[in-house]
């Protein structure tokens, strides 16, 4: 089998340097197609790089040649995500938007289109009808009024779930994951900003008990304590009535690692404690709460998408060496976690320092580099480790020992994508941009085609 970069080496001078002047590299969609190419890479594949970082250098040398609707989505290729790295979901509603204003290629048969833009409507129908039921669910916990110093952002995970898990067959998994997402946005507040030590300690360790009854917690955290453990229970027993397996142990014990996780950065942050990068990224893939979502999902998958062995992590005695007190979980979910912590602390450090959060990535490589290093320098290495793990993300689908065949690697890589996308241009989560809202309206309230919902619209403000 031809390699990438043996294909690539055609087109290289005599130094191994793609060539510059070779003028079947001056067509604008092929140049596209190159840096989009570039994406796929596995670690060590240098030449991809190099592939990437010409096509990006010969695509700004033509932009003022172009003609204007080339120049425009060649501008646009280069600012957003990549599409190896897009949402599925999203670069459906991208796609059919881009048809319907008259940019794309007008040979494409009309009625495809409009069977794409009728499958599209009819699955945000679905989900538009999922998140209505989950919003009950939200108002009957009651913690919107219980933890008012909170941030209520439901609808934000909705938006994560259908486009982690967006097939009609998913819908349970959908379900857990805005409710699980939910939950987690409003514990994240309670560790970081309005928890004692004392409070977060006795919170934890109920936690890791799974009762609260005795435990000396103010009426908040045991608001939050007890949706935590109704919820994960009714996961728990639907998965056990429908399939046979028993994950509550493994639901007690994720949560419980979560919290001991948000746990060390309370007190590192309480005790102005400046942890080093490894410490920090070891703790940091638990806290980004990738592990605890991917779980949760995984056991929702139907029976037929999983493989023989089961995609969740190893417990206890069958945990392949690690401690008893903790989980194995798969690689790809580390490296998909990895990229959560790296996005999210990319694009909330400033105002968490601010606030006086923390650590983060940034502050932790900036610390490192004994004072010398810049917040810069610091992104970059952001920017460098984000590119690294996706590589290795790549190559763990393709090859890893324990790839999770089909649906499970599908939920793994595209919550890596979603994260990219909501901290692409700041903080999806605290603060959503407008163009970060306008994915949610598009995705979720918007139909395809000319005709647009107001109403349907109006459930998600711009406030």
């Amino acid at each position: 089998m031809v390699s990438i970069e043996e294909m690539l080496s055609a087109f290289c001078d005599g130094n191994g340097d793609l060539e510059a002047a070779n003028p079947s590299l001056d067509d604008s969609d092929g140049l596209i197609a190159l840096y989009e190419a570039s994406y796929l890479a596995f670690p060590g594949e240098a030449m991809l790089d190099r592939a990437r970082a010409f096509a990006i250098e010969k695509l700004q040398e033509l932009m003022p040649s172009m003609k204007p609707y080339q120049r425009e989505k060649a501008r646009s290729v280069l600012l957003d995500l990549p599409l190896h790295w897009r949402a599925p979901r999203l670069q459906a509603v991208r796609s059919l938007k881009e048809h319907r204003d008259d940019r794309c290629d007008r040979s494409v048969d009309p009625s495809i289109l409009q069977l794409a833009a009728l499958d599209f409507n009819q699955v945000q129908a679905l989900h538009r009808s999922e998140l209505l039921e989950v919003t009950r669910w939200w108002k009957e916990t009651g913690l919107g009024e219980k933890l008012p110093f909170a941030r209520d952002r439901l609808v934000e995970c909705f938006f994560c779930a259908a486009c982690i898990a967006p097939e009609p067959r998913l819908a349970a998994c959908r379900e857990v994951l805005a409710k699980v997402g939910a939950l987690i946005v409003h514990l994240d507040d309670v560790y970081d900003l309005y928890g004692t030590l004392d409070e977060l300690d006795a919170f934890t360790d109920a936690v890791g008990a799974w009762q609260v009854s005795s435990a000396p917690l103010p009426e908040y955290m045991k608001a939050m304590y007890s949706a935590i453990r109704s919820t994960s229970t009714a996961a728990a027993d639907r998965v056990l009535k429908e399939q046979g397996h028993d994950v509550l142990p493994l639901y007690k014990k994720a949560w419980h690692e979560l919290c001991k996780a948000f746990l060390v950065e309370a007190k590192w942050q309480h005790g102005r404690t400046m942890p080093s990068l490894d410490e920090y990224l070891d703790n940091g893939w638990i806290t980004s709460t990738g592990p605890l979502l991917l779980l949760h999902a995984f056991t929702m998958l139907p029976h037929t998408q999983r493989q023989q062995q089961d995609p969740w992590p190893r417990d206890d005695d069958d945990n392949n060496g690690g401690s008893k007190d903790e989980m194995v979980y798969p690689r790809l979910v580390e490296l998909c976690s990895r990229v959560f912590r790296l996005c999210n602390d990319h694009a909330t450090h400033e105002a968490e320092s601010e606030r006086g959060e923390g650590p983060s990535f940034i502050a932790c490589h900036m610390a490192e580099a004994g004072g010398r290093g810049s917040e810069g320098e610091a992104r970059g290495a952001v920017a460098d480790s984000v590119a690294e793990t996706l590589k290795e993300v790549n190559w763990e689908v393709a090859f890893g020992i324990r790839s999770m065949a089909g649906a499970a690697d599908r939920v793994c890589v595209n919550l890596a994508r979603i994260i990219q996308c909501i901290y692409h241009d700041g903080d999806g989560i605290t603060s959503p941009t407008d163009s970060r809202k306008r994915l949610v309206k598009d995705l979720l309230f918007t139909p395809a085609g000319p005709d647009i919902s107001e109403a349907s619209a109006e459930l998600y403000s711009d406030e």
